[in-house]
């Protein structure tokens, strides 16, 4: 049996309508949202069936990206 790695640049997407909110101008239409606030955001349990070991490439600070449209749309990236 063969084993290999894969290093990831993962992305997904969804659409929450909690998250819906009227952006006061369309700079405001996406906003990025920091590590705390991100803590509080429900995200998808995602998970790679039979992976033998995964883990998140964390530097100094978390290396994810998360931004919510003003439609409740969510585009969470993680390394």
């Amino acid at each position: 049996m063969q084993d290999y790695q894969v290093n990831i640049y993962f992305r997904q997407s969804w659409k929450d309508p909690r998250l819906r909110y009227d952006a006061p101008s369309p700079k405001m239409s996406k906003i990025r949202l920091g590590v705390d606030a991100q803590k509080l955001i429900w995200i998808p349990d995602t998970f790679f069936r039979n992976e033998k070991r995964a883990q998140f490439h964390e530097v100094t600070v978390d290396n994810r990206l998360m931004r919510v449209s003003s439609d409740g749309s969510v585009w969470y990236v993680s390394k």
